[in-house]
C-alpha cells in the first residue's frame, strides 16, 4: 500500500488556489451542507439550554433497554431480519451499565431464543436440507444463516456470559458454515450465494477467534484481502477500490489485529485519515465530508485505540530499560471531552421515563445508537483500554496472562463530569433540579469494553477462557 505522500498532486490545486476559492466553495448548497447547518443549529440550541446535559441518564436508559426485552416498539417491528441484532444491542447496553446479570431469568430466556435462530446440522425447524445449509445463525426466526447475524448471536451469548449460553453454540456446525462461506479471494460471503466484503470477513474471523475454531484454512488469504481494501486516503473500504468508510475501516483493522498483522497496514496513512474524522462538533464522521454520527463513537473510536496500542507496543519495545511503573498512561489520540459532549449532551434523548441515544441531535433514540453510543463513551473513558488489545493474542494462545486490570482512579479515567477544562458547561446547571444524583465521576462510568469485540472486558475474558479450554477444531471439520 502506497502512502499518501507518494501520490502526485495536481499543481493547479495548491493551498493558495483553494484558499482563494474558499468563499465560493462555502457558498455551494448541497443536501449535506443543509443537514450540517441544521445539526449545528441543534447543537447551539443544546449549548444554550439550562439542562444539565452532561449526565448519563443511566436509570432511564435502562428503562428504555429493559422495556425492549419484553416488547419491541412499533418503530422497530419492521426489522424482522435484525431481531438478533436488536437482542445484542439491548443486552450489551444493559451489560455496559452493569445491570444485565441481575435481570430475572435472562440467561435461560435469551439462550433459548437465540438457539431458535441457530441452523445446526440437527435443526430441522427451517424446512431446509440442513446438511448443506447448517451452521451459523439467522437474523430472525426461520431465516437462513448469515455471517453478520452469526456474529451478533455469538456476541450476545458472550454478553450473557453463562455456561448455558456458551453451550448453545454448535462449534462444529459453525466451523463447517464458516468454511463454506470462505472465498478464493480470502474473504467470507455473508450467506450462501451472498456478497463478501471486509465487514463479513471481520465477522467470520471474530466468531472463529471467539469460539477457538480459527484454523490456518480459515485464515488463508484473509490478511491479503483486507490489506487490499486500504485506500489512497488511508482508511479501508468494503472492497478493493471502494471509498474509505469508518465501519469498514474498523472491520479491517480489528480483523488484522486478531490475526497479528497490524504491522502490515500503512499505519501512518491510516492515522492521518482517522485524525480528520473527528469534527468540530466533537463526534466522528464515517467518511470524508459526511455528517458525524453517534455510532461512529465506537466504530472510529476503537480504531484510534487499536492504532495507539500498536504505536505504544513498538514504543515499549524500544524502551526496554524503562520500568513498567515509571510509565504514565497518556490520554487517547482523540478529544475525549468533545466526543463525550457530542454523545451525552447533544444526542442523549430523554423524557420523563426513558432515555437513549440518537444518531444526531433532536433525532429519536433507538437501540442501535444507544448501544454504540455507550460503547464509544466507554472507550473514551479509560486511558488504559489499549492494554486489552495488547493482551488479545495471549488470550487466544495460553491464557497464562489474565486481562490487564483497568484502574478506575482519577488519573486513568476521563469522564465529562470530572473534566476541569469543561468550559462549555452552563453555569446555570447548579440551579437545575435534575432528580439525578449519579453525577459523580465513578457513577458516570460505563463498564470497559474490548475495542476489538465490543463486549465488556470481564465477559470477554470469561468467554475466551471457556472456549479455549475446549478442544480446538482441525481443518477436517472435527475436534482434535
Amino acid at each position: 500500500m502506497s502512502s499518501i505522500e507518494e501520490i502526485d498532486t495536481d499543481e493547479t490545486f495548491t493551498s493558495d488556489y483553494v484558499s482563494a476559492r474558499k468563499d465560493e466553495v462555502d457558498d455551494i448548497i448541497t443536501a449535506t451542507t443543509i443537514a450540517q447547518k441544521k445539526m449545528e443549529n441543534s447543537i447551539f440550541e443544546k449549548l444554550g439550554s439550562t439542562e444539565n446535559g452532561n449526565i448519563i441518564e443511566k436509570k432511564k436508559i435502562l428503562n428504555f433497554l429493559m422495556n425492549g426485552i419484553e416488547r419491541i416498539p412499533m418503530s422497530h417491528q419492521g426489522l424482522d431480519s435484525s431481531k438478533v441484532w436488536i437482542s445484542f444491542w439491548i443486552l450489551n447496553g444493559m451489560d455496559m451499565l452493569d445491570s444485565l446479570d441481575s435481570y430475572p431469568n435472562i440467561s435461560s430466556r435469551a439462550s433459548k431464543y437465540l438457539s431458535i435462530l441457530q441452523n445446526d446440522d440437527n435443526n430441522n425447524n427451517n424446512n431446509r436440507d440442513n446438511n448443506q445449509n447448517g451452521g451459523g445463525f439467522g437474523g430472525g426466526n426461520s431465516h437462513t444463516s448469515h455471517v453478520v447475524s452469526t456474529f451478533a448471536a455469538v456476541s450476545a451469548l458472550y454478553v450473557i456470559g453463562t455456561e448455558e449460553s456458551y453451550k448453545t453454540i454448535d462449534r462444529e456446525a459453525m466451523y463447517k458454515f464458516l468454511i463454506r462461506m470462505k472465498t478464493k479471494e480470502g474473504a467470507f460471503t455473508s450467506e450462501d450465494g451472498g456478497e463478501y466484503d471486509s465487514r463479513t470477513t471481520y465477522c467470520a474471523i471474530a466468531v472463529a477467534s471467539m469460539l477457538n475454531i480459527l484454523t490456518p484454512e480459515l485464515e488463508r488469504g484473509v490478511v491479503d484481502f483486507l490489506l487490499s481494501c486500504q485506500t489512497y486516503e488511508g482508511g479501508f473500504g468494503a472492497y478493493p477500490f471502494n471509498e474509505a468508510h469508518g465501519g469498514y475501516t474498523f472491520c479491517s483493522v480489528a480483523a488484522l489485529s486478531i490475526l497479528n498483522s497490524l504491522h502490515k497496514i500503512d499505519m501512518n496513512s491510516l492515522h492521518r485519515w482517522i485524525t480528520y474524522r473527528q469534527s468540530n462538533d466533537g463526534g466522528f464522521e464515517g467518511r470524508t465530508n459526511k455528517l458525524v454520527d453517534t455510532c461512529y463513537s465506537y466504530w472510529q473510536g476503537a480504531v484510534y485505540i487499536i492504532i495507539q496500542s500498536y504505536f505504544n507496543y513498538y514504543k515499549k519495545q524500544q524502551e526496554t530499560d524503562a520500568k513498567e511503573g515509571d510509565r504514565q498512561e497518556e490520554g487517547l489520540l482523540f478529544n475525549q471531552f468533545k466526543l463525550q459532549e457530542y454523545v451525552i449532551r447533544f444526542c442523549q434523548q430523554t423524557d420523563k421515563k426513558y432515555s437513549g441515544f440518537s444518531d444526531h441531535p433532536h433525532r429519536g433514540k433507538d437501540y442501535y445508537h444507544t448501544c454504540y453510543g455507550l460503547s464509544g463513551i466507554s472507550l473514551s473513558q479509560y486511558n488504559e483500554i489499549g492494554k486489552a488489545i495488547q493482551s488479545l493474542n495471549t488470550f487466544t494462545n495460553t491464557f497464562d496472562q489474565p486481562s490487564p486490570p483497568i484502574n478506575k482512579n482519577s488519573t486513568n479515567i476521563f469522564t465529562i463530569s470530572n473534566n476541569n477544562n469543561n468550559n462549555n458547561n452552563n453555569n446555570n446547571n447548579n440551579n437545575n433540579n435534575n432528580n439525578n444524583n449519579n453525577n459523580n465521576s465513578e457513577d458516570q462510568l460505563v463498564e470497559p469494553v474490548h475495542p476489538v469485540y465490543n463486549i465488556k472486558l470481564s465477559k470477554c475474558e470469561k468467554g475466551l477462557k471457556y472456549f479455549y479450554s475446549l478442544n480446538s477444531i482441525n481443518s477436517n471439520n472435527g475436534t482434535k
